[in-house]
């Protein structure tokens, strides 16, 4: 699973977009995201579990998780939905 999990990270931050505002005034912050995939690697839902106080942050944060492909489960992973929680980092010195 930690090995999904790092496959994960990298190409939800990829798909990330930093608002110009946040980029502008050079702000930044961290948002939880939750979110179900099934073992074909469909999202299934996703939301923010633990909000920054930037509500662009949010945004950008959620965006990220529902904008991206996910790939399929690894060979070894339980073959189930399963739900995950990831902090995604959003800010000036984002891509």
């Amino acid at each position: 699973m930690g090995r999904y999990v790092g496959l994960l990270r990298p190409m939800i931050q990829q798909n990330l977009h930093v608002p110009a505002a946040l980029r502008a005034m050079g702000l930044s912050g961290k948002a939880t995201v939750e979110f179900e995939i099934s073992p074909t690697g469909q999202l299934l839902w996703a939301k923010i579990i633990q909000p920054s106080p930037l509500s662009a942050v949010n945004r950008a944060a959620l965006a990220a998780v529902k904008d991206g492909g996910f790939p399929p489960f690894l060979k070894k992973m339980p073959q189930r939905n399963t739900v995950f929680q990831i902090d995604v980092e959003v800010g000036a010195g984002s891509s």
